[in-house]
C-alpha cells in the first residue's frame, strides 16, 4: 500500500514539473493564446479569410500579440489579455479598438 501511494504521489509530482516547465518555456499559454485568438478571428472576421502567423509576449504590453495575415497580406495583431494567462481578446488592430471579449 505505501509503494502505491509513493507511486502516486511521484506521478502527480512529474505532471506538476512538466506542466511548470511547459508553461514557463511558453507551450503552453502560447497554445492556449494561439486557441483564443483563433476563435475570437472566426467568430468576427470569417470572410476576410485571415489565417494565424504567429504568437509572441510583448514585454511592452505584458500581454500576448497574436498576428494574422489576411487574403490581401495585410498584418492584423490582437493582444491578447491577462498576460501570462491569454483568455481574452483586448485589442483588435481590424476594428482598431479595445474590445475585450
Amino acid at each position: 500500500m505505501r509503494t502505491a501511494i509513493s507511486i502516486v504521489i511521484s506521478i502527480i509530482g512529474a505532471a506538476a514539473a512538466a506542466i511548470a516547465v511547459l508553461w514557463g518555456t511558453e507551450v503552453i499559454p502560447k497554445g492556449i493564446g494561439r486557441h483564443t485568438a483563433t476563435e475570437y478571428v472566426q467568430e468576427n472576421y470569417q470572410e476576410m479569410g485571415l489565417r494565424f502567423e504567429n504568437i509572441e509576449f510583448s514585454t511592452a504590453y505584458g500581454d500576448y500579440i497574436a498576428s494574422f495575415i489576411g487574403e490581401d497580406n495585410a498584418v492584423y495583431n490582437f493582444r491578447l489579455f491577462t498576460g501570462k494567462l491569454p483568455i481574452s481578446v483586448a485589442y483588435d488592430s481590424v476594428k482598431q479598438s479595445v474590445v475585450y471579449d
